[in-house]
């Protein structure tokens, strides 16, 4: 049984430090319907209602795996008609998934963020800020 050392520090309403044996380990911002957590090995995002045990976490690594290195390796010849062209252009272009949007139409000003991630289309951007800015101007007047 190793010896582990944990411990979490407030530093403002909704942002906590978490330190362990081997120095600050990750920041996290949000409370407890929605929280993001950026360590070392990449960002979590865990969204949940409170009172219930019942959450959503996923997990976006910092390494990125590089499929146009894994090609190279491979040896290629010139008269390998099996192999199909590679394509010049890659839809990396990620779906707004079912609990992101009711969380952008419920809580905008906190899950619209989510939506400045790599991947999400300009449209799907556009929207969720749309949806924020009119709720704030709504909730002005």
């Amino acid at each position: 049984m190793g010896l582990n050392f944990r411990k979490s520090f407030k530093i403002a309403p909704g942002v906590r430090l978490n330190v362990g044996k081997k120095g600050i380990s990750s920041v996290s911002v949000g409370g407890k319907g929605a929280r993001m957590s950026v360590g070392k090995k990449g960002t979590r995002t865990t969204v949940g209602i409170p009172g219930t045990g019942l959450s959503y976490s996923s997990h976006q690594s910092f390494k990125k795996t590089n499929k146009s290195q894994e090609q190279r390796e491979q040896p290629q010849t010139l008269f390998n008609n099996d192999m199909p062209l590679p394509l010049s252009y890659q839809n990396d272009s990620r779906e707004v998934s079912i609990l992101l949007g009711l969380g952008i139409f419920f809580l905008p000003y906190i899950f619209s963020w989510f939506t400045l991630r790599q991947g999400h289309t300009t449209l799907a951007r556009v929207i969720s800020f749309g949806w924020m800015i009119l709720l704030i101007l709504m909730m002005k007047s």
